[in-house]
């Protein structure tokens, strides 16, 4: 961003004022590209973690004022570090990409995929009962490529809890999941999802 060539010019005649809204105009593209790349995960071209954290809050403030559902779901590739070992970094980040594109394609127009940190992603599913949810995880986790598996932990927020909450709650169910043997998410009922109890280690 080129701040040093920013010169307000002596006369204010015709062609140095359109000359200054030209460098002024420079300028704001300069700074609204900056702005998107701080929200960008370089790699899959998703939203970052900061770009999450601000989608889901302007989300959650619309979903308060008008009383329509809000999702989340976090999404954790199986074994990827095996993956990587096995294929090299370069074929671990190939994959990344390849399974963003094929989770994104499963997604809803206005639904939000984006890089929540290494293998992780998150999955904001604006207007979508835990119902509803479940039937577009169910389309995303068998889209993963290259004969690769994923888990999936879902939540709807209660209406009351911060962002932290909501995704902490879906963390929750991604790791249960992780750890146990469960039904395809085909074969899965709505149910309650009620927050388990918190760790108290530390307090």
């Amino acid at each position: 961003m080129s701040w040093q060539w920013l010169r307000v010019p002596r006369r204010q005649g015709g062609k140095d004022v359109a000359a200054l809204r030209r460098q002024i105009a420079a300028l704001t593209e300069d700074v609204g590209e900056l702005t998107r790349l701080a929200r960008t995960d370089p790699l899959t071209g998703l939203a970052n973690r900061r770009g999450w954290d601000e989608q889901l809050d302007r989300e959650l403030a619309q979903a308060q004022r008008s009383g329509r559902p809000v999702s989340v779901a976090l999404l954790d590739l199986d074994d990827f570090k095996r993956y990587n070992d096995a294929h090299g970094h370069q074929a671990g980040d190939r994959l990344l990409v390849a399974a963003a594109a094929a989770w994104e394609g499963q997604l809803r127009d206005g639904d939000v995929l984006c890089r929540w940190g290494g293998d992780e992603f998150a999955a904001l599913l604006p207007g979508c009962s835990e119902s509803e949810a479940r039937e577009i995880i169910a389309r995303v986790t068998p889209s993963t490529p290259s004969l690769q598996s994923c888990a999936a932990g879902l939540a709807v927020w209660d209406g009351t809890e911060t962002c932290d909450e909501l995704v902490w709650r879906a963390d929750a169910e991604l790791l249960r999941r992780k750890r146990a043997t469960v039904q395809p998410w085909s074969d899965l009922q709505p149910r309650p999802d009620p927050s388990p109890e918190r760790s108290t280690e530390g307090t």
